[in-house]
């Protein structure tokens, strides 16, 4: 038993000695994102918007964020509209307050996740990224909606809240750099009120997809990204 415990304490010894090597500053990259969200896309027209003071109230003061609403005639049902939300945050210095998993935000607005899954969602070409799917009800008003996000860094993309984290560790720890993360959500309601036109979920991710498909060229700048953008992890 003694011999366990001082084997236990020399691996957390030498676990917490490796602090010392980590760089006293880190050289700071910049994420692939554009905080701008386009006014025009192909039969979707724009209008800003603000998020809702629970969405500011987890977010660090720093924080940078673009919102809108994108709407258009439901094809085939004329007075009738689809309408998606879509959202960027980019993280300021304490990216633990800017930048985290969207459920958080769903949470502090009263919806309740009822599904959650990973979705590949093609961007243009034989290019892919991995996208969050979330299906939410909002727990007084029964308001259901499907959400996608997904993180993206100076030359990464990943659906993974932990994935993310892990490449800044590993960032900090073999090449002293640290990247500004921002994290894109888009979201459409599925029962909500008239004029939006009522849809089931597979019409919603439908429309949705195709809409990330539009939507990503403009909100990332592809040449930093490269053709062949990587996965988050070491």
């Amino acid at each position: 038993m003694i011999r366990n415990l001082l084997i236990a304490q020399a691996v957390i010894g030498i676990g917490l000695s490796g602090i010392y090597l980590l760089p006293k500053t880190f050289n700071i990259r910049q994420s692939a994102i554009v905080m701008s969200l386009p006014s025009s896309l192909k039969d979707w027209r724009f209008k800003p918007s603000e998020p809702s003071k629970q969405v500011l109230d987890a977010l660090a003061d720093d924080t940078n964020y673009e919102q809108g609403i994108y709407y258009r005639t439901t094809p085939g049902r004329i007075g009738k509209l689809d309408l998606v939300r879509a959202f960027i945050v980019l993280s300021g210095e304490d990216m633990n307050n800017s930048i985290h998993r969207p459920e958080r935000c769903l949470y502090a607005q009263g919806f309740e996740i009822l599904d959650s899954r990973i979705i590949n969602i093609n961007v243009g070409g034989s290019s892919t990224i991995p996208a969050q799917r979330l299906t939410s009800e909002h727990r007084s008003s029964g308001l259901q909606q499907v959400s996608y996000y997904w993180f993206t860094g100076a030359k990464v993309i990943t659906s993974s809240h932990y994935s993310r984290t892990l490449t800044d560790m590993w960032d900090r720890l073999m090449t002293g750099t640290n990247q500004r993360w921002a994290y894109v959500t888009v979201s459409a309601f599925l029962n909500g009120e008239a004029p939006l036109t009522p849809h089931d979920e597979k019409y919603t991710n439908a429309m949705l997809t195709q809409f990330i498909g539009q939507i990503f060229g403009k909100i990332h700048k592809v040449e930093q990204l490269g053709d062949k953008w990587s996965t988050a992890g070491p």
